[in-house]
């Protein structure tokens, strides 16, 4: 795609969040850390970015090649903070959207989560369980090759062998709750503009919770 058609498109000036290059290799808690541990040891710096409008040119990218992919659809859910709702009716629906999208044969879904912003609350996980989970605000990646083997192997453990003699990929699927998104909209980024060598490894100390 052209640079041109790019910057053609309507766009924003936004404070984007990267992780710091340090000497030490960062760590984040998911859960409360040992009594005079922190939270998280990365430092951020904050650094301008442009972020175009990539609808009018959505169907120029695709999952195996910019690593996210633009789509409609139109869900059934009435109420999304509804979970037995989420379970019976969108995940159904997820995970025929995502053998349209992708072809895969088998689409297994292992989490969800609902994200909503409450002013003033910046770590979530440490603000107690009636807070919702915030939005994410720093530039990131999921998952690796070999943490999302792992995750993998944790989510179904009598089936992923088998699996892994094939192809398979974690893919996280975003949908706005309402429309149009005012606070922390999603922003993506075409992963063959970042180079390995440009990445940071962090790690991350969780507990896995028990499958449904």
């Amino acid at each position: 795609m052209s640079e041109t058609a790019i910057q053609s498109l309507e766009h924003v000036e936004a404070q984007l969040n990267y992780l710091s290059d340090t000497s030490e290799k960062p760590v984040t808690y998911t859960y409360e850390p040992p009594p005079g541990v922190p939270w998280a040891t990365g430092q951020y710096q904050a650094r301008q970015a442009t972020i175009h409008d990539l609808r009018p040119l959505a169907q120029e990218f695709s999952l195996d090649e910019a690593g996210f992919q633009l789509v409609s659809h139109r869900s059934a859910v009435q109420n999304f903070w509804d979970e037995e709702e989420l379970k019976r009716v969108y995940y159904p629906e997820a995970i025929d959207l995502l053998k349209r999208v992708t072809g895969a044969t088998q689409v297994y879904i292992f989490d969800h989560t609902l994200r909503r912003r409450v002013p003033k609350v910046e770590n979530d996980r440490a603000a107690g369980r009636g807070i919702p989970r915030q939005p994410a605000m720093r530039v990131h990646v999921d998952q690796t090759a070999s943490s999302g083997v792992t995750r993998l192997r944790h989510a179904f453990p009598g089936e992923a062998e088998a699996l892994l003699r094939h192809r398979v990929a974690i893919v996280n699927l975003w949908r706005p709750i309402k429309s149009p998104v005012l606070d922390a909209p999603l922003a993506v980024c075409d992963a063959r503009s970042v180079a390995p060598r440009e990445r940071i490894r962090e790690t991350f100390v969780a507990r896995f919770s028990a499958l449904p």
